[in-house]
């Protein structure tokens, strides 16, 4: 039996069960770089920011059913962290203007109409804006399409402004990532680049990892429940998620679409074993990032193993029912040399079938976890 065969993984695995990548960053590639993502493209086992490892053919390779697609409108304060991230002005002039030229919020929508044109091009994808329109396309027996579901990175997309949340959730957003890479209207970032990027005097400053919500993000919180968007922690201070845990309780479910634990890499990104408790306690569940530098506490390009490892402490923590995948693939990560893009997701569940779980605990970690969560909390 030949499970490295992604046809017969597929029918042998999952018998129709989803697959469910919680975080990827294809429309990143599709507008900075005018990446087609029909087309083919290499996937580079180093760090390479021209590398496409989300394109339609790879997430159809690799077995995934559904794609949470990461919308981030790049903030203005990285070209005053990294003066050299400036040429991109002189060598881009058309993508710089794009970028940096509108409000966040605009950025935010020109982006998301990007990755629909995108998806427009093939009949092996579809949009799935409401969690009924997700439904109808699950439900499909043959040549079921790759359901995309827009998610926005970052609570700067809304430019301080409520009613930018209710544009967003009306042209179907399911989640919303508060904090990113710098401070904003709602909430307080743990600070976000790896130590290979701080050289040559680029992102060598630091976050204050006692601030929090302000208040507009509580305001935020509230409407998020109230409109059915599920609420993000990822990159959040650990005071902020404290917070975001005590404001939500049980209301709706929480995720960290892509994170690692702190008990193996103790890195204030990570969420501590109290705080994977209270996610689950909300229904919740935690993605589990495909970036060696947040999944080890020692580097190494190899990362399967510590994904496994991963995998297991969250479930050992709080149970099968609250764990999932969110790769971070495209999201200018470098990720784990044997799981390096979209069409290597057999290699994971082959590791977790060797490590003992059945296969009906392997179709939940993968995505039928997931699949819960945006029913329960995704409303439209």
């Amino acid at each position: 039996m030949n499970l490295s065969e992604p046809s017969l993984w597929k029918q042998i695995q999952y018998e129709g069960k989803p697959i469910i990548d919680l975080h990827a960053h294809p429309s990143l590639k599709a507008t900075l770089f005018k990446r087609v993502l029909t087309s083919r493209y290499a996937a580079s086992r180093t760090f390479n920011p021209f590398s496409v490892r989300t394109d339609f053919n790879k997430l159809e390779q690799g077995g995934i059913d559904v794609l949470l697609s990461t919308i981030y409108a790049p903030e203005e304060e990285i070209l005053d962290d990294c003066i050299y991230l400036k040429i991109l002005g002189y060598l881009m002039p058309f993508t710089y203007h794009k970028l940096f030229s509108h409000s966040h919020f605009d950025v935010t929508i020109e982006m998301m109409n990007i990755m629909e044109a995108q998806v427009q091009r093939s009949p092996k994808v579809k949009m799935a804006k409401s969690i009924s329109e997700l439904n109808e396309i699950l439900a499909q027996v043959n040549g079921r399409p790759i359901a995309i579901i827009h998610c926005i990175e970052g609570g700067h997309s809304l430019d301080g402004k409520l009613e930018n949340l209710e544009m967003l959730h009306k042209r179907g957003v399911a989640y919303l990532i508060l904090a990113h890479f710098y401070p904003n209207e709602v909430v307080h970032p743990v600070y976000p680049y790896p130590e290979f990027a701080q050289s040559f005097g680029c992102f060598e400053d630091t976050r204050d990892l006692t601030l929090g919500l302000t208040d507009f993000g509580k305001l935020v919180i509230e409407k998020m429940i109230d409109l059915g968007m599920i609420p993000d922690i990822s990159h959040c201070t650990p005071h902020a998620r404290q917070q975001i845990y005590d404001i939500v309780g049980n209301r709706i479910p929480i995720i960290a679409s892509h994170i690692g634990v702190y008990e193996i890499n103790p890195s204030p990104y990570n969420l501590k074993d109290w705080e994977i408790r209270r996610i689950a306690e909300s229904g919740g569940l935690v993605g589990v990032i495909f970036m060696n530098y947040w999944l080890m506490p020692h580097e190494t390009s190899q990362g399967l193993n510590f994904i496994a490892r991963t995998i297991d402490h969250i479930i050992n923590t709080v149970g099968i029912e609250h764990v999932g995948i969110g790769t971070d693939f495209d999201g200018f990560t470098d990720p784990p040399d044997d799981v390096k893009d979209a069409s290597k997701l057999p290699i994971v569940t082959r590791r977790l079938l060797a490590e003992g779980y059945t296969r009906e605990q392997v179709e939940k970690i993968l995505g039928l976890n997931a699949l819960r969560v945006l029913r329960e909390g995704w409303k439209s």
